[in-house]
């Protein structure tokens, strides 16, 4: 016998699913699969295009940027800065914390007229 509570004590779920025997996008993508086989193979039977593949490997060769050099040297001045601001803190005080404030502005200052 249950005794009487303010709390709900959680049940367990129970796992219902209803089987479906007919899925219309299953239906649907068998046609479309079956009809992009029909027109490889129709291709297949007229011409053999030749440098198609090359085209398709050229898409996706890594291009190498022009950026990336900067990119890479606005983070070693970036790192600079801060490694500076931390030795000059514990050695100057608040007046390091100012001069990167001022160093900061400028290198933003320097990075959107793109000088750097």
């Amino acid at each position: 016998m249950k005794l009487p509570s303010f709390f709900r004590t959680p049940r367990y779920q129970r796992f219902h699913i209803e089987p479906r025997y007919y899925d219309p996008v299953k239906e649907e993508l068998d046609k479309r699969t079956e009809a992009i086989r029909q027109e490889l193979s129709a291709d297949k039977n007229e011409i053999d295009r030749p440098g198609y593949a090359s085209r398709i490997s050229g898409s996706f060769k890594v291009r190498k940027s022009a950026s990336t050099g900067s990119a890479t040297i606005t983070q070693l001045v970036i790192m600079a800065l801060l490694i500076s601001v931390i030795f000059g803190y514990l050695y100057v005080g608040n007046m390091a914390l100012y001069i990167f404030a001022l160093l900061s502005s400028v290198l933003i200052y320097l990075k959107m007229k793109r000088i750097i």
